[in-house]
Formats: C-alpha cells, sequence, structure tokens
C-alpha cells in the first residue's frame, strides 16, 4: 500500500528532524519510510548535518499554526487524495530545500493556489502539525532533544481534538492515534 502526498511530504519534511531526536517511532509517517541509509551513516550526521538539523527543528517546533489552520489544511489534503499526487522526492533534504521541491511540483500548484496557500506554508503548517501532534502524544519520549513547541500550537490542537484526529485520519494516520494529546512538560 502505499502511503498517502501528505504522510510523504511530513516525513520528507521531517526525515532530517527524525535524525536527531529519535522521533521515528512515534511517527507512523516516518516509520514506514523504507530506510534508504544505514543505521551508522543516520545515527553520525556531519556537523553541517547537525546544524540544519538543529535550525529546522527550531523553525519547525517555533512555527505558529494560522488559527484558521484546519478549515484551510483539510480542504488541501482532500484534494491532493482526490488528485492522487504523488510526493516529491526529498529524502534528507532541508526544511528549505523541501518546500522549494514542494513548491514546483505542477500538480500541486493548482490546488495550493485555488486554496491560498504558498508551498511555505503547506510544508511548514503539515510539518509543524505532525511535530506537535507526535510530542503531544508522547512528550516524554519526543520532548527530550528538541526546542520547546510553540504554545499556541498546543493550544490549538488542545482545543480541536476532532480535527485534529481528522486530519490525522486524512493524513493516513493509524485510527488510535492522536486520540487524547497529552500536554507537554
Amino acid at each position: 500500500m502505499t502511503a498517502s502526498f501528505l504522510r510523504h511530504t511530513l516525513a520528507a519534511s521531517a526525515c532530517t528532524l527524525a535524525l536527531a531526536t529519535g522521533l521515528m517511532a512515534t511517527r507512523p509517517a516516518l516509520a514506514q519510510q523504507p530506510m534508504q541509509q544505514t543505521t551508522t551513516e543516520q545515527a553520525q550526521p556531519t556537523p553541517a548535518q547537525q546544524a540544519a538539523i538543529a535550525h529546522d527543528m527550531k523553525t519547525v517546533a517555533e512555527y505558529r499554526l494560522p488559527k484558521d489552520f484546519f478549515t484551510r489544511m483539510m480542504p488541501v489534503i482532500e484534494q491532493i487524495r482526490q488528485s492522487r499526487i504523488s510526493p516529491p522526492e526529498t529524502p534528507n533534504m532541508t526544511l528549505e530545500e523541501t518546500i522549494k521541491r514542494t513548491g514546483d511540483m505542477e500538480a500541486l500548484k493548482p490546488i495550493l493556489q485555488h486554496n491560498g496557500m504558498s508551498a511555505r506554508e503547506f510544508v511548514m503548517g503539515i510539518t509543524t502539525f505532525g511535530l506537535t501532534s507526535a510530542v503531544m502524544q508522547h512528550p516524554a519520549q519526543d520532548s527530550k532533544n528538541m526546542p520547546p513547541l510553540n504554545p499556541d500550537n498546543v493550544k490549538l490542537l488542545q482545543s480541536h481534538q476532532a480535527q485534529t484526529q481528522a486530519l490525522i485520519q486524512a493524513m493516513g494516520g493509524s485510527e488510535g492515534e492522536g486520540q487524547q494529546p497529552a500536554v507537554p512538560q
């Protein structure tokens, strides 16, 4: 079974982040990605990769989701699913490279334009959502090696649990994921 575009996009944009934090086990989108590197290669990123990982992690953790995130993102996700758009190949790319590659996708451009969303808003939104929901579900495990989450995003997901579940489902998450998000400590 092929994973959806959104799961691949989340996986691609969060791949680098997962290397640094050990979040691989908590994100089904990442866990289902085929391993293209050996464990040794993944365990020892170069100093430049470590700096990029730290920068991307901080950027995603601090990014503020708009208050209308769910209202805007769900139609985009549905249109992407209905169009059966394949994700861009972005293994081991930085967040900026992933945003550029996503923005260059001809099939995706009209969907994003129709919904008034840029490639940056899409990638940052879906990545921030994925990271925030994963850490909220497993705070003790996931928050150890990362910057604090944007508290506005935590509140947004906590106050919109039904929409959080619907988005996780639309992204292809398992049925039981995220039912009771915990508050990060």
